[in-house]
């Protein structure tokens, strides 16, 4: 099985290949963008979620989030339910140099939807309305959605979720990534993936990328296969196999254990050319336990990974990995 389609168009931006990286709280900055982009395979990737209001406090934080030297195209990815606050924050995302302006309209954390923002818009098709119209009239950039099936089961079964996608085709909204789970799922039970085929089918002049339970090249040939989206979004798949885009577009693509430990390595240099050495020593730490999982020894470098006190110390037991002969243990 090959994937239907080599790109998609998101207004005047091409999209190719046709998958995108996922936004990931706290995992997808900068640093980790980069190594996605040198992997390859991927055709657009996107900031970790930033609140409109903490962009417009904290302008430094636009820095920490723009696209790395050559990172094009590159969404950034805001959360707000205040509209003058979005338009602003678009604004400094566009000046940081993204290519498009995401809006999350999908995250089910609690500490976001309290504030109305993420997939609480889900709730106020009005509101939703005034902060995309605002994002739209305030950049000439495409603006774009993330956003889930619905708050709750009801509003799924009512199929509410393609009145948002009517009402983001009559304001501008250039593409919309649908995770077909409800806020009240969070991450449980499984993502329908029949959903987004319904949106595909609503006729609206912009492009689904389908999003959710995507774990390997396979499912995401599949979901191309039965819904008929546009593109596909890859999320938490890409931490344990950065080649999973690649592989979607190269089947057979096989990759070395010798390969995944030289990958891990890199970037963990890369953190600490970009990042402050405790800054980094943290994402060594965490992206470590997903690199790691399916090698052998795997589970051995984790139970130590996190007694590790510097970075030396850790891109040596990854070397030691490279020569671990025992039965796999991950």
């Amino acid at each position: 099985m090959t994937f239907p389609g080599s790109s998609f168009s998101i207004g005047p931006i091409r999209v190719q290949p046709p998958l995108v990286m996922a936004p990931l709280h706290e995992i997808t900055d900068q640093p980790f963008r980069r190594m996605i982009r040198g992997v390859g395979g991927v055709g657009l990737t996107v900031s970790e979620m930033i609140s409109s209001e903490a962009l417009i406090r904290h302008a430094r934080k636009a820095e920490r989030m723009m696209a790395a030297e050559g990172e094009h195209p590159f969404a950034m990815q805001l959360a707000g339910s205040v509209p003058e606050h979005l338009a602003d924050a678009a604004r400094m995302a566009r000046d940081a140099g993204a290519d498009i302006i995401d809006l999350n309209m999908g995250c089910p954390a609690s500490n976001v939807t309290k504030g109305g923002a993420g997939s609480a818009l889900l709730r106020d098709i009005r509101l939703a309305e005034a902060c995309v119209t605002a994002m739209v009239k305030a950049v000439d950039l495409p603006v774009t959605v993330k956003m889930r099936a619905g708050w709750d089961h009801s509003q799924k079964e009512k199929a509410e979720y393609l009145d948002f996608l009517r009402m983001f085709d009559a304001v501008g909204v250039k593409a919309l990534a649908i995770h077909p789970r409800t806020r009240a799922q969070q991450y449980e039970g499984h993502a329908d993936w029949s959903l987004i085929a319904r949106a595909v089918e609503a006729g609206v002049s912009f492009p689904i990328i389908g999003n959710g339970d995507v774990n390997t090249p396979a499912d995401a040939l599949r979901m191309a296969a039965e819904t008929g989206c546009h593109g596909v979004m890859i999320g938490r798949a890409a931490l344990t196999n950065p080649w999973i885009f690649r592989q979607v577009m190269e089947p057979g693509l096989e990759v070395t254990e010798t390969e995944r430990i030289d990958l891990c390595i890199a970037f963990f240099g890369m953190l600490l050319d970009l990042l402050e050495p405790r800054e980094a020593l943290h994402k060594m730490k965490k992206i470590g336990s997903w690199f790691t999982k399916g090698l052998p020894g795997g589970v051995h470098f984790r139970q130590g990974l996190q007694e590790c006190h510097d970075h030396s110390t850790i891109i040596g037991e990854l070397e030691k990995l490279k020569h671990y002969r025992a039965a796999p243990e991950a």
